[in-house]
């Protein structure tokens, strides 16, 4: 994998459960030195070319509603294992060089060697996971954004319109300087969540929500204005620019969802407050 020679994926999300991970119904039962792995996967990234898939089931109910989250165990997936097959592929609004399918599991058989990490202890790994990746989603979102500002920037100063190139209007120029303010704006509260992560700070996690939610956002806006700036010509597939429009989308939602990761945020930022002794417990507690 790490020489591109073989690709993975990361096979979580259910028909039923996206954002609440802890929720997922694919089961896996231990008999002998094996374990055996029934259900579905839904919306899988790069499962139609993936040679080895990394896959969340449950291995034990969990012992209470409150530790709902215990029990899910990561295990290693070849492609060619009996029982499991790569079922339909989706036909997504964009990023259309990546394709999206379900996975289907029917008593398929691994060894115990392929369990990742401690039993039951697969919630907080997929946790961790997402807290690094958001950041890549912040990254991605801000690299469409500034593609779609470079293309309105160099079209509204070729564009004429009443003997002047468009770019002379002050209108034109407020909607660039406000597309550029935001850019910034996402691309360092990006780099300091990578920065953070790197020197694997605690807070890290708390900026990582702040900077997935808030760069995918802002892409949007700036996309779509973007498209605004290009007038009838933003809308044809043929000008480019509108493809950013169809790809940002995604990012708004996996990864987890931005209503998600403001909760995320929110909960993260009590808890370090917490360490710090600025929020009583019993507050942290009803607050979280």
């Amino acid at each position: 994998i790490a020489r591109g020679e073989k690709f993975g994926a990361f096979a979580v999300t259910e028909p039923c459960c996206g954002s609440d991970v802890a929720g997922i119904q694919t089961k896996a039962e231990k008999k002998g030195d094996k374990w055996v792995i029934s259900g579905r996967k839904a919306f899988i990234s790069s499962s139609d070319v993936a040679d080895y898939f990394i896959v969340l089931a449950r291995t034990y109910p969990p012992p209470d509603k409150r530790l709902r989250y215990l029990g899910l165990t990561f295990f290693v997936v070849e492609k060619d294992t009996p029982g499991f097959k790569v079922e339909q592929c989706y036909h997504k609004m964009g990023l259309f060089g990546n394709h999206a399918c379900e996975l289907v599991l029917e008593n398929v058989e691994v060894p115990d060697e392929n369990r990742v990490g401690e039993e039951g202890m697969g919630f907080l790994y997929a946790m961790e996971t997402f807290d690094r990746t958001r950041i890549g989603v912040a990254a991605q979102a801000v690299g469409m954004a500034q593609a779609a500002f470079e293309m309105a920037f160099r079209y509204v100063h070729q564009r004429q319109a009443f003997g002047y190139p468009i770019a002379f209007f002050q209108a034109i120029q407020f909607s660039l300087v406000e597309m550029m303010a935001k850019i910034f704006s996402a691309r360092l509260l990006t780099y300091l969540a990578a920065k953070l992560a790197d020197e694997d700070r605690r807070e890290f996690t708390f900026v990582a929500s702040l900077a997935k939610f808030y760069a995918t956002e802002v892409a949007e806006e700036v996309i779509s204005e973007a498209i605004n700036l290009h007038g009838g010509v933003g809308v044809i597939r043929e000008t480019g620019v509108e493809r950013f429009l169809r790809s940002v989308k995604i990012t708004q939602i996996y990864e987890g969802a931005n209503n998600i990761q403001k909760l995320v945020a929110y909960r993260q930022l009590v808890r370090l407050l917490k360490e710090k002794g600025q929020i009583p417990d019993e507050v942290a507690k009803l607050v979280t």
